[in-house]
């Protein structure tokens, strides 16, 4: 018994149609969930890096910028002025046959109170003379320790060999000054007479130091949105540390980390010999990745459980009706139902089906071919007159709208309601598949009186030419207003000013008729026209919007009846404006689709 029910369940259109559900929805969603995961995964790992990597060549730029500040500060000895002179330090320093005078004292105080205050990350500065001795300031008024041998004598040796040029000292202790371990990053330049010896051959008459706090470096790398675990360094050539955001590591022998927990990136200067490490900590890099990567996973699991839990309420809900009519079925074999169903399955929708021929058989004796007839015929005459009374209802409703309008002196809506209420009653008139050019043109003249409504003579206008006997030439209904509507939104409404439309209509021959619609708008580039050109001649709609009517609709409804000799032609020149031309056989009646198809 339980083995027949198992059995019964698995036959069913329940089960067979909840497993093609599952199997068709659960196994594609798999599918695109673990390719997007993957995708997504990638793609936001090299997202990561690549912005790691720019912040880094960034910071790099600005340290270079910073040390060209630092360069072009320490330079300001040869341009400062003494006496009123440009760039008379060094031959007034010099003039003292390396004597410290009070003048020679207050002319260098004054330099270094300038140069101290050019920059808010230098923290002290000094000025050295050849024989020793040597002057300084700073801004916290930190005292000096006069037992400190300053300067010493390895920075001395580095200025002697680059005697030219900045030189740095890598970041120490401000042990110089009493109780103060603040970390510094000292500049040195020599000051050389350059007024009295040719070019840089002068003596050195004395040597100018800048002591910058690591807040310079801070500004720079705390722009950087690192995570708590990651690490900058700063290293010169020789991998000492002059900055690193890890404080402790400041003036060590820069050693990489030995794991792979990290991610390494390095940026070399340009202006000067340092380079830029970045120790990237890959598990808090990517742990917002794992955290989106999770929330989407969850969230797929959820649609995964909602899929299923669709796909058996789904079923159930389609194979439960079938089992209750299965069971009404022999209730009602005496109903009205003239068909007969092939029995070709086993399911709930075979029993469906011997039930219904059970009572088809008996059916068949009471069923009156005339009585079906009649019920048809009535039918269709109830739909006839549905078909007629709804535009009728919509022209006396709007005839209503329009007469409400003008009573309430509101002429310029009536008009509008006019104009409208006749191109419906043009455009639902289903009995003609062509008309004249005259009733087209009425046709034309009320759309055109609707736009002048809305947007106004002064930005619009139109001219219709014809010849005296063209007025009555047949053409596919509603073959003109489409190009005059895509002239006016098109061309016209884009432009600034009034815009012209004309509507020529000739002949060009006793067996075609030419309709040409010119606007003065903003015309269409060579590419765009080209790409209007070419959609015409493909099998999809220029237009957007299953609703509009438009060029591509008229190509195809020319082609269509008259052949592929015939159809639309499209110039247009950038501001100058648009010409649409189309050409159809003259006097030669139009075969329907039905015509059509049954002389095949």
């Amino acid at each position: 018994m339980k083995n027949r029910t198992l059995l019964r369940l698995r036959k069913s259109i329940f089960a067979k149609f909840t497993l093609s559900f599952i199997t068709v929805g659960l196994i594609p969603l798999l599918v695109l969930s673990y390719i997007s995961l993957n995708t997504f995964s990638n793609y936001m790992e090299r997202y990561v890096i690549n912005n790691f990597e720019q912040m880094l060549l960034f910071a790099g730029k600005n340290v270079d910028d910073m040390y060209m500040k630092y360069n072009n500060i320490s330079k300001l000895m040869y341009s400062y002025g003494v006496g009123g002179m440009y760039g008379q330090l060094g031959e007034a320093i010099a003039a003292q046959n390396l004597e410290v005078d009070t003048n020679s004292v207050k002319i260098v105080d004054n330099f270094l109170l300038t140069a101290l205050y050019t920059d808010i990350h230098l923290q002290s500065v000094f000025f050295v003379y050849p024989n020793g001795n040597f002057q300084s300031l700073n801004k916290e008024k930190k005292p000096l320790d006069f037992d400190y041998d300053y300067p010493n004598k390895e920075w001395g040796n580095a200025l002697l060999l680059n005697r030219n040029q900045l030189t740095y000292f890598p970041t120490h202790p401000e042990s110089y000054y009493l109780g103060s371990n603040t970390q510094v990053l000292t500049f040195g330049r020599n000051l050389i007479d350059v007024l009295g010896a040719k070019g840089l051959e002068g003596r050195i008459v004395g040597t100018f130091f800048m002591d910058v706090g690591m807040e310079a470096f801070d500004e720079i790398f705390n722009q950087m949105m690192l995570n708590p675990k990651d690490v900058i360094y700063v290293l010169d050539q020789n991998n000492t540390v002059l900055y690193s955001n890890n404080k402790a590591n400041i003036g060590l022998t820069y050693t990489p980390t030995e794991s792979s927990d990290y991610l390494y990136r390095q940026q070399d200067n340009v202006n000067v010999s340092w380079k830029i490490v970045g120790e990237l900590y890959k598990e808090e890099m990517f742990q917002k990745i794992q955290q989106i990567i999770g929330t989407i996973t969850i969230v797929i699991g959820l649609c995964m459980v909602s899929l299923i839990m669709v796909a058996v309420w789904f079923s159930k809900r389609f194979s439960k009706p079938i089992r209750s009519i299965t069971i009404e079925m022999a209730k009602v074999e005496s109903g009205n139902f003239d068909t007969q169903v092939t029995v070709q399955s086993v399911d709930e929708l075979g029993l469906l089906s011997r039930g219904f021929n059970k009572m088809v058989v008996r059916l068949q004796d009471y069923i009156n071919e005339v009585y079906v007839a009649q019920i048809k015929q009535k039918q269709a005459e109830l739909n006839a007159l549905k078909s007629q009374i709804r535009p009728h209802y919509l022209y006396n409703t709007l005839e209503v709208i329009r007469m409400s309008a003008v009573a309430n002196d509101d002429n310029e809506v009536g008009d509008m309601i006019l104009s409208l209420s006749h191109q419906l009653k043009y455009v639902l008139d289903y009995g003609q598949e062509t008309v004249t050019l005259q009733e087209e043109k009425t046709n034309i003249e009320q759309y055109f009186r609707l736009m002048e409504l809305r947007y106004g003579e002064h930005k619009l206008a139109m001219d219709f030419r014809y010849e005296g006997d063209v007025l009555g030439c047949v053409l596919p209904k509603l073959s003109i207003q489409p190009i005059v509507e895509n002239a006016v939104y098109h061309g016209i409404m884009p432009k600034s000013g009034k815009g012209t439309i004309r509507v020529i209509a000739e002949k060009l021959s006793d067996h075609l008729l030419s309709v040409t619609v010119d606007d003065d708008g903003i015309g269409m580039t060579e590419e765009t026209l080209q790409q209007v050109r070419q959609k015409l001649e493909n099998s999809y709609s220029v237009e957007s919007g299953s609703s509009s009517i438009g060029l591509k609709n008229v190509h195809d409804r020319i082609v269509t009846l008259y052949g592929s000799d015939y159809g639309i032609e499209i110039t247009s020149s950038k501001d100058i404006g648009t010409s649409v031309r189309m050409v159809i056989p003259l006097g030669q009646e139009v075969i329907t689709y039905a015509e059509r198809h049954t002389s095949r």
